[in-house]
Parts: C-alpha cells; structure tokens; sequence
C-alpha cells in the first residue's frame, strides 16, 4: 500500500507543477498583452477625439521616400528606414498584389495621421491609392513595395523576380535626382 499512496502522492505533485507552469504561462502572456497595451498607450495623445487634421509639421514630419546608391543599379528609391522599394508590373502595367502576395511584398501604406506622400529632395511623382482601408504609396501611379527577401538597407534581391502575376522591379531613379521611372531593369532573377 505504501507504494501506491506514494505515487498517488507524486502524481498529485505533477499535476501541481503541471498546473503552477500552466498558471506561470498564462500570467506572463497577461502581462505582456498588458505592458503592450500600456506602451501602446504612451504614444497616444492626451485628447480623446480621433478626428484631428495633421498639422502640415506632421504630414511633412519625415520622408516617406527617398533615394539611395546602389552599387548595380545606380540610384534607387527607398523608404525612410532606406529599404529598397519595387513595383509589380506585367507588360508595363501595374500589377495589383494582394493576399499571399502582401506577406511576401509588404507595401508602403501612409502612417497613421499622413495625409500624403512625401519625398526626399528629387523623388517626384508620389500619389496613394486607396488599398484595403489604408492609402498605399504609389510613384507615377504604380504601387509601392518593399521584398522580405531583402534583409538589409540597399538590398535589391527582389529584382527580376517573376511572381504574382508579374515581374518585380527596382524603381530606378533616371539621373540621380530627376523623377523616378518605373521601367524594368534589364537584370534577370530567379523565380519566387
């Protein structure tokens, strides 16, 4: 008998621990929705109406897109974090992604209170279109994206890939800092 009191006792002690550890899980995913919310907080205003206009300071604020050298295309587009960006295009004409293919290409929406697209000196031609209850960025009509293949400023291993319906490619910026052209590179990439 004493055997058997003695593992009831050690299964009685497992689910114990068992329990602590499920309760331990479940406390720490509370707080870390809690500190998330409370830092979320922190960057809110004071005000508790959500129909404020951007002043022209905050619209302005920082460049949405801006250009940078590449070593194989010259100068390219990017996005404030120096990012390279792309279109999708299929005989010249934009190609619309959506579904899968925004995992894959994310694409450069207008921050939350940004009523337009800004450039950095030179970056011509940036427009929005509306997409999914957000305004993407679009430069002479073509949306925008960036490539998670591209893990580090000034990366352009997206160019030339044929996906989703299209072919992706660099916005090259013809003469430094003249308007951005969306035409095709003449580099070739490798299927995604």
């Amino acid at each position: 008998m004493q055997r058997g009191a003695a593992s009831t006792r050690t299964r009685a002690a497992r689910r114990s621990d068992a329990s602590a550890r499920k309760f331990s899980t479940h406390a720490f995913i509370a707080l870390s929705v809690v500190a998330v919310v409370a830092l979320a907080a922190c960057g809110g205003s004071s005000g508790s109406s959500s129909s404020k206009k951007p002043t022209a300071s905050t619209a302005t604020r920082t460049a949405m897109v801006a250009t940078a050298k590449n070593s194989k295309l010259g100068t390219i587009l990017v996005d404030d974090k120096g990012m390279t960006l792309y279109t999708l295009t299929n005989a010249g004409q934009p190609v619309p992604c959506s579904d899968a293919c925004l995992t894959v290409w994310p694409p450069l929406l207008l921050p939350s209170g940004t009523t337009k697209a800004t450039g950095s000196a030179g970056v011509r031609g940036l427009g929005t279109v509306a997409a999914g209850g957000n305004e993407e960025v679009t430069v002479n009509g073509s949306p925008l994206y960036r490539f998670t293949g591209d893990h580090a400023a000034g990366d352009v291993n997206g160019d030339g890939i044929n996906s989703f319906g299209g072919t992706w490619h660099v916005v090259v910026s013809s003469g430094g800092s003249t308007s951005p052209s969306t035409t095709p590179s003449t580099r070739g990439g490798s299927g995604y």
